[in-house]
């Protein structure tokens, strides 16, 4: 007699998640995601990123627009007002056109202080004509605030590596152009140093930056 045995194969069903499990994975994948992204934006979007998102809760009453130097050694508060420092590593005259003016239509602020120019000094770099024309846009774009104007410090000689890519001339006859538009536009002016304490040829050491907050501070908050 024949026995003929059939094995069955009992695979198991996968359990559902739960809602409360698959809120959870998404929530985990977003995360990851965003984490991803965070890690692989350039610092400088970021820096945009962060200043527009600020813009919306900040209620200060001075703005600042600038470069690296503006961004690293800006002053918290100015003339007894916070400052919402929106200074950008790396801009130049012309960035300031967009999120700069953006941001002050955003806030409103009272005072604002306009330090930029060294990277538009970056050879090869635009005509004076040129950069002139987008100082008198900037202007016009912040009219009706209280407006500094700061030169542009020189770039420093004792670092021949960084200085070789700067046009000192450049940045000279950018000085003049912001001295001469800061009196047609009635704006104060902080004149630039004749040399700059620095840590790499551009960029402020401690010393420095707080010197140039000194001389913004004796300009901007003068009666």
């Amino acid at each position: 007699m024949t026995h003929n045995h059939t094995c069955e194969l009992h695979i198991p069903r996968p359990r559902r998640l739960s809602a409360r499990a698959w809120k959870a994975g998404v929530i985990l994948a977003a995360l990851a995601a965003l984490a991803y992204a965070v890690l692989h934006i350039p610092p400088t979007s970021r820096i945009w990123a962060r200043h527009e998102v600020q813009s919306f809760l900040t209620t200060a009453p001075v703005l600042l627009l600038g470069d690296s130097i503006s961004y690293a050694s800006g002053p918290g508060r100015l003339c007894d007002g916070e400052v919402f420092n929106a200074a950008i590593p790396g801009a130049k005259l012309k960035d300031l056109l967009g999120q700069g003016t953006r941001i002050a239509d955003r806030i409103r602020p009272a005072h604002v202080v306009v330090a930029i120019g060294v990277n538009d000094a970056i050879m090869p770099h635009l005509s004076i004509e040129e950069w002139t024309n987008q100082l008198r846009t900037l202007l016009a774009a912040l009219a009706g605030a209280d407006i500094t104007l700061v030169e542009i410090n020189p770039v420093d000689a004792r670092f021949p590596v960084v200085a070789r890519y700067f046009d000192q001339d450049f940045i000279t006859r950018e000085n003049a152009v912001i001295r001469e538009l800061a009196a047609l536009n009635g704006a104060r002016l902080v004149p630039a140093p004749r040399t700059a304490e620095t840590s790499d040829g551009l960029h402020p050491n401690t010393a420095g930056a707080v010197l140039w907050r000194d001389r913004l501070a004796h300009t901007a908050c003068a009666a």
